[in-house]
Parts: C-alpha cells; structure tokens; sequence
C-alpha cells in the first residue's frame, strides 16, 4: 500500500474526529421531570450517549419543584460551580447536578419563572429581530 493513500486515511480520520463537538446540549421539558412518554425515550437515549461520550452530554429541563426534592435529579454544587454562581447572581436560578437514571448524566435545572412578567417583552424583542427591525 503506498504511504501516502496511508496518510491521506489517517487525515481523513484525524479531521472526522476533530470536527466532533466538545458537548452536546439536549434541552427537553422532560428533563428529569417525569410527564410523558419522551421522558422514556430521552433516559433511555441518555444511557447509549453516555456510554460514548461520558460528561460531553448534558441534559437541560425545567425546574418545576421549586426548593422542595425532585426524586429524578441529584445535585452536585461542585459542577461547574463558578457559572452557577455567575446565573444566579443574574437572575437566573439554577440547578446543576446528575440526572438520576441510568448512567447518571450530567442536567441542569432552570428556574424560569422570573422571567414569566418580561414575556411579552422578550417575545416582541426575538419578533423584531427576526424581522430584521
């Protein structure tokens, strides 16, 4: 086999797996928050990303339990503590932590109802954008 097909292979192979992400961000409102049937499909595909990417995939769902315990998520204030810290001196209340299924992976937890009076006004604003105003 000549050398350079060789090289050209490795190359090729080289540039696939640089182009792969760093992380992967799924965001679902059945993030750890058990309300249908995408809950089943989204833990299930949760444990075969795992295995693969380890931490690279991370979960984001609501925060619908407030202060009292969500029985599907385990939070781990030393993940990535410093931005956690960084929201929430923002306005944006977080939760970082493990979503407790198979494979434990990484979920975030928003608390979006702060922002439930500024709705409208987000919502005209992102309208006005896309339009081009």
């Amino acid at each position: 086999m000549d050398i350079r097909f060789l090289f050209y292979l490795c190359n090729i192979h080289y540039n696939i797996k640089k182009m792969f992400p760093d992380f992967i961000f799924e965001a679902s409102w059945e993030v750890c928050n058990k309300v249908g049937g995408i809950y089943t499909v989204l833990s299930m595909r949760a444990k075969t990303m795992q295995e693969r990417l380890k931490d690279q995939i991370i979960f984001i769902g609501p925060d619908c339990t407030k202060d009292a315990e969500n029985i599907y998520f385990k939070e781990d204030k030393s993940l990535f503590a410093e931005w956690v810290q960084v929201t929430n001196d923002e306005g944006l209340s977080i939760k970082v932590g493990h979503w407790d299924i198979p494979g434990l992976p990484i979920a975030i937890l928003i608390d979006y109802t702060s922002f439930f009076a500024q709705k409208k006004r987000i919502l005209w604003q992102s309208l006005a954008t896309i339009q081009g105003r």
